[in-house]
């Protein structure tokens, strides 16, 4: 069914598909009448059919949301990258089977691109000595701040254990205030 089809009470579905889909469900509570999506002008040029829009008013979640610039004549519509809205179930249905379809062939392709970044760089480390010692020097620091991290770690141990030895001998030979030399 598509958008000029529509008519008050129609069910309004919208989903937003950011890093979570989420689907909505309203009502259509009112709708223009098609109009040219942009304004003719009187020159020659303009002698082309112009898209017809139309504005829909739906009510979702207790609250009227405005959808400008439809064309009436389709069954599914976007707002940007995210947001695809429809008046027909069945219209919507087909694009979350479209969405899920694409993500499988997506997760499909991830051991490929993965194995392309290992071998790309290993292939680009053989092409351009320029890149392989970059890599290499790369490399070398991060093991060496590694092993800075390390020995930071081990010289923090002996400076406490140091402290708590110290602590020990004053307290066996009875030191109590430091000497003043």
């Amino acid at each position: 069914m598509d958008f000029n089809s529509l008519g008050q009470g129609s069910p309004f579905y919208v989903l937003n598909k950011t890093e979570k889909p989420i689907l909505r469900i309203g009502t259509v509570k009112s709708k223009t009448t098609p109009q040219p999506k942009y304004q003719q002008g009187t020159n020659a040029f303009n002698t082309t059919n112009l898209q017809q829009v139309i504005n829909i008013t739906a009510t979702i979640d207790g609250k009227d949301e405005i959808f400008s610039d439809i064309p009436f004549n389709v069954e599914v519509a976007k707002i940007g990258e995210n947001l695809i809205f429809s008046g027909s179930q069945t219209a919507m249905s087909a694009v979350v089977e479209n969405l899920i379809q694409t993500s499988k062939k997506a997760l499909e392709q991830v051991n490929y691109h993965k194995t392309m970044i290992d071998e790309g760089d290993r292939i680009l480390e053989f092409l351009n000595p320029k890149y392989a010692d970059e890599k290499r020097q790369a490399k070398t620091i991060s093991e060496l701040e590694k092993k800075q991290a390390e020995t930071d770690k081990k010289l923090d141990k002996i400076s406490t254990d140091n402290a708590q030895i110290l602590a020990m001998l004053k307290k066996l030979t009875g030191e109590t205030k430091p000497q003043k030399n």
